[in-house]
């Protein structure tokens, strides 16, 4: 599904591994993935994800889904690590890294524009 901001005029597409069940998630169920509060899938298999470090499509995705500024997901992603509650979320600095890290890892979700689709992930919908 693409989505359109308002904010940022920038579109995204939520993919995932081709292994994963799901064809669509709740707007909450993708935001708690990406604050690493959703760890498993409904299937018991584990959730990886992925950002993008920055860009439009990033912080388009970050503003509608997660409700938070790119800072904001900064620092909350520092606390939780500063805590040890967790580990920093995997980081890459393009769509392409995006894709083939959603590719080669079992259980993995991402955003990206819908121009770096490629048949090797599944695009599912939030609901």
């Amino acid at each position: 599904m693409v989505h359109v901001s308002p904010a940022y005029s920038a579109s995204y597409v939520l993919i995932v591994n081709k292994n994963v069940s799901a064809n669509s998630l709740s707007r909450n169920d993708v935001r708690s993935i990406f604050l690493g509060e959703k760890s498993r899938w409904d299937d018991g298999k584990t959730v990886r994800f992925v950002v993008l470090e920055e860009g439009a499509v990033h912080r388009a995705f970050l503003q509608d889904v997660v409700g938070k500024t790119t800072q904001q997901f900064l620092n909350y992603w520092r606390k939780k690590i500063f805590n040890g509650e967790s580990l920093a979320p995997k980081s890459v600095v393009n769509a392409q890294e995006a894709v083939r890290f959603v590719t080669t890892n079992a259980g993995a979700i991402g955003y990206v524009s819908d121009d770096y689709v490629t048949n090797s992930v599944k695009v599912i919908s939030i609901e």
